[in-house]
C-alpha cells in the first residue's frame, strides 16, 4: 500500500512540476525535491510535509530491497487505511492547485 501511495504523490507532484515549468519533470523519486521544484513545498501544511517524509522510504523498499539503511515502517490495516486517506487528501489538494 505504501508504495502505491508514494506513486500517487509522485505522479501528482510531477504534474505540478510539468505545469509550473512547462517541461517534462525530472526522473526522480524524491517527493520533497519534486515539491520544491514545483514551487509548492513552501505552501504545504506540516501534515502534507510529514506525509511526504512518511512515503519516501516506502518506495525505496520496493525498488531497492537490499537497501539496509532505510527503515520502512510496518503497515497495519489501520495504518494503511490512514495512509491512503492522507494520500487521497493530498491528491485532492494537488488537483485544486492544478485547477482540475
Amino acid at each position: 500500500m505504501g508504495f502505491y501511495c508514494h506513486m500517487i504523490a509522485k505522479k501528482a507532484l510531477k504534474a505540478v512540476v510539468a505545469k509550473k515549468t512547462n517541461e517534462l519533470p525530472p526522473k526522480i523519486h524524491d517527493l520533497e525535491k519534486l515539491a520544491i521544484r514545483g514551487d509548492v513545498f513552501g505552501v504545504m501544511s506540516d501534515e502534507q510535509k510529514r506525509l511526504l517524509r512518511t512515503l519516501m522510504p516506502m518506495q525505496i523498499e520496493t525498488r531497492y530491497p537490499d537497501e539496509e539503511e532505510t527503515q520502512v515502517p510496518e503497515l497495519t490495516s489501520t495504518s494503511s487505511e490512514q495512509l491512503l486517506k492522507e494520500t487521497e487528501e493530498f491528491l485532492c489538494w494537488i488537483r485544486q492547485l492544478l485547477g482540475k
